[in-house]
């Protein structure tokens, strides 16, 4: 019975060590291996294991960075991450899309939550977080969302941000979730960039006939795109859509060509800082990582102490 009972022990004790993994214990691991902190000299400021872009091999972590003191501020910026902290490695690392602060009054009508300047959420109803952002730049103000794609095993753009340009100026969203024609999806309305050689007045003679315009756009499982399916007629819109809060559709998890030991060395990259306000270092949530085998192996050891037990009673019995 004792012999029973250390194994089980045994067994408790292996099994936590290798598959769990707590938000301390990450934060030590990439101040001690990521080349952000060991060659850079920044450190982490915040960590959120709160999201699930479908990235294989642990929890998918959001974590920011704060890097140098510029005459405008300290540079912050954020990373995806995926480790392995027993083997002490990084599965997969890339820069997270999201741009500066900007657009916060856009955010608040959008489904999802606001996280580094995006917004994040289940925005094509498959079961995975995407992340949406407003980006500025001199050419205009445009509009993305990125996903994480199974094939490349990477952040990919799932619309191209630069077919997506909108009036900042305007404080009504651009962009609206919605079923249209029976269809779930969004839509975008148009507006004509700046030209800078023009002017910021200028604009195109004769204008884009998109601009100022509303099109609906629904999701393309196969090209792994929100694909246009034309103008909005308004008639047709039969209300809002909040994506991931359908309880008719199931999270699908594609099967990946790229397995989480193949994705290491081909998505570490480097970073363009970016410029967020200060944030403390928040790590004070549990980060247990879980995963479909630690789960079996708990229902194994379960039913290794069921029977344990059965076996003792009925040799008592005899």
């Amino acid at each position: 019975m004792k012999a029973i009972f250390l194994t089980l022990f045994f067994l408790l004790t292996v099994s936590f060590s290798l598959f769990a993994q707590t938000k301390e214990e990450v934060v030590t691991l990439l101040h001690e291996i990521d080349d952000q902190r060991t060659r850079f000299n920044n450190r982490i400021i915040y960590i959120s294991d709160e999201f699930n872009f479908g990235i294989p091999g642990g929890t998918n972590w959001l974590i920011k960075w704060e890097g140098r003191h510029t005459v405008i501020g300290r540079v912050v910026f954020t990373m995806v991450y995926v480790v392995d902290v027993d083997a002490r490695e990084m599965l997969f690392r890339q820069s997270f899309p999201g741009g500066p602060d900007a657009f916060p009054q856009y955010f608040e009508s959008l489904p999802g939550r606001t996280f580094a300047n995006s917004q994040i959420g289940d925005f094509n109803g498959e079961g995975f977080d995407m992340i949406l952002s407003f980006e500025v730049s001199g050419m205009g103000s445009f509009f993305s969302i990125d996903g994480f794609d199974p094939q490349t095993g990477r952040i990919e753009a799932v619309i191209d941000p630069f077919d997506f340009s909108f009036d900042e100026r305007d404080e009504r969203p651009p962009v609206r979730f919605v079923t249209y024609r029976g269809m779930q999806g969004f839509i975008f309305r148009f507006f004509d960039p700046p030209q800078v050689a023009g002017g910021p007045t200028w604009t195109p003679d004769p204008p884009d006939p998109r601009a100022g315009r509303w099109f609906f756009y629904t999701w393309d499982a196969q090209q792994r795109m929100f694909v246009e399916v034309g103008e909005v007629d308004e008639a047709f819109i039969e209300g809002d859509w909040h994506p991931g809060e359908n309880p008719a559709v199931e999270p699908i998890q594609e099967q990946n060509d790229i397995t989480a030991n193949q994705l290491g060395a081909d998505t570490i990259e480097e970073t363009v800082p970016i410029t967020t306000a200060e944030q403390p270092l928040s790590i004070s949530q549990s980060g247990a990582a879980t995963s479909p085998l630690l789960t079996w192996m708990w229902i194994v050891i379960a039913s290794g102490v069921i029977g344990g037990v059965v076996l003792v009673v009925k040799r008592k019995k005899r």
